[in-house]
């Protein structure tokens, strides 16, 4: 036997749910579960104070800051947005325009060198073709003879029939 909705065993016999004030039965129908905007303390449900500039999440038992606010103990301080930035994507965290990088809490500008590029990220940069990226600039290199660059355009491979040594390409005699 099993006891009906709203009821538990208890002693053999079924006893009725006590269900707190702003709660209600939980699917099952053998305990109380606490409406949108309270959460459970002991057996009673609790208001959720929510402060200012956040909301309810969806599971309703927890607040979130709203888009440009950051979480800051019980409430929502104003997200610090540098010059060249802007609110990311999480809302709660910012990033730097296409040309610029984080640094501590400010925006900086990539320096791109000559013969180089923004990379696809526009955080950093890449050296074009024929280039090979040193510390702070492109530096060019010299693709030897029976030799050709490379796919990605900063390395060089020796011709079919030839094999590398050193910075030359040599016949294959094998």
């Amino acid at each position: 036997w099993e006891c009906n909705r709203g009821y538990r065993i208890a002693n053999g016999a079924c006893a009725k749910i006590e269900v707190p004030p702003h709660a209600f039965l939980g699917s099952r129908g053998s305990e109380g579960k606490c409406d949108r905007g309270y959460r459970r303390v002991d057996r009673s449900c609790v208001a959720i104070a929510v402060p200012e500039n956040a909301y309810l999440d969806s599971s309703g038992d927890r607040w979130k800051c709203e888009r440009g606010f950051r979480e800051s103990g019980d409430s929502c301080a104003p997200l610090e947005v540098p010059q060249e930035g802007f609110v990311g994507r999480s809302g709660s965290d910012w990033e730097c325009n296409r040309g610029y990088r984080k640094l501590e809490e400010s925006c900086v500008a990539v320096e791109v060198p000559s013969n180089g590029y923004l990379d696809s990220s526009g955080r950093d940069w890449d050296c074009e073709r024929g280039f090979r990226k040193g510390s702070r600039s492109c530096l060019a290199f010299r693709v030897p003879m029976n030799a050709h660059l490379g796919y990605s355009g900063n390395v060089w491979t020796c011709d079919p029939g030839y094999r590398q040594q050193g910075e030359t390409c040599t016949e294959d005699r094998r």
